[in-house]
């Protein structure tokens, strides 16, 4: 008895691995059956989600100024403020930047040709300093 769908004639076909640049691989062709996801949303989406995003910052306000509210709900609204007006808190102080590019630096002088790491570091300059 075969397979639903098939023809007597046709040979089984066995899914082919294409192999992808960030080490992983697809199924050629999806999987049989699989409608895959619709991706991204829309621009027009992101736009609308920012705009209610926008809209609520109120209501986080609220919770963090009510003397009503939950001593733990306020903590949390305040975090939350924080973590989207501030970003992330960053570990690496000032004098760590310098010193990692210090290092950075000399390590492309010792590793490659004296024209080579000039115009690099020139690069760098020019990069670091705008």
């Amino acid at each position: 008895m075969r397979p639903k769908g098939l023809a007597a004639e046709s040979p089984a076909v066995l899914p082919v691995l294409v192999p992808q640049a960030h080490g992983g691989a697809l199924l050629r062709g999806g999987a049989r059956g699989n409608v895959g996801s619709p991706g991204r949303p829309p621009s027009a989406l992101r736009e609308r989600l920012r705009g209610s995003l926008e809209a609520r910052v109120s209501v986080l306000e609220e919770i963090a100024d009510s003397p009503k509210a939950d001593p733990a709900d306020r903590i949390r609204a305040v975090d939350v403020m924080a973590r989207y007006g501030l970003g992330a808190a960053s570990d690496v102080s000032v004098d760590q930047v310098r010193d990692r590019l210090g290092r950075t630096v000399a390590l492309v002088r010792d590793r490659l040709p004296a024209d080579l790491a000039a115009t690099i570091i020139q690069e760098m300059r020019a990069i670091w300093l705008t």
